[in-house]
């Protein structure tokens, strides 16, 4: 520590004298990704952007999975609490979350989403 003499503040002189640059933090951000790793149309990656996405084997699913062994409209992707989760529209197959079957559930980093022969990854945005 610099001690104060005649008055003058030596310490705020070599404080000015001695600036440190603040750089910018640039923050790189991927969007959450559903990584189909088995199936029809596999590999393939499918961001997710929309506040809600429809996955099933019709026409106008957000996810087209070209296989009889999905509903329809088998699952619902939607934004839930700064993540997404996954609802079974009622699908005949079920909606399985790392082999457990579920009606509705948060999904984490990591998890596998298994809906009839179509097996996806997802992966949270950071």
């Amino acid at each position: 520590m610099v001690a104060m003499q005649d008055g003058n503040d030596e310490l705020g002189a070599l404080t000015a004298e001695n600036e440190i640059p603040v750089l910018p933090v640039q923050v790189i951000t991927r969007p959450y990704m559903l990584q189909q790793i088995r199936g029809p149309g596999s590999p393939t990656v499918h961001n997710l952007e929309a506040d809600t996405l429809i996955v099933g084997r019709a026409d106008d699913a957000d996810i087209r999975i070209g296989s009889t062994a999905l509903s329809r409209r088998h699952m619902r992707l939607e934004r839930y609490q700064g993540g997404y989760r996954a609802l079974d529209l009622d699908s005949s197959n079920g909606v399985y979350l790392n082999e457990v079957r579920i009606h509705s559930a948060v999904l984490r980093d990591g998890d596998t989403l298994q809906l009839g022969n179509a097996v996806f990854l997802f992966h949270e945005g950071k």
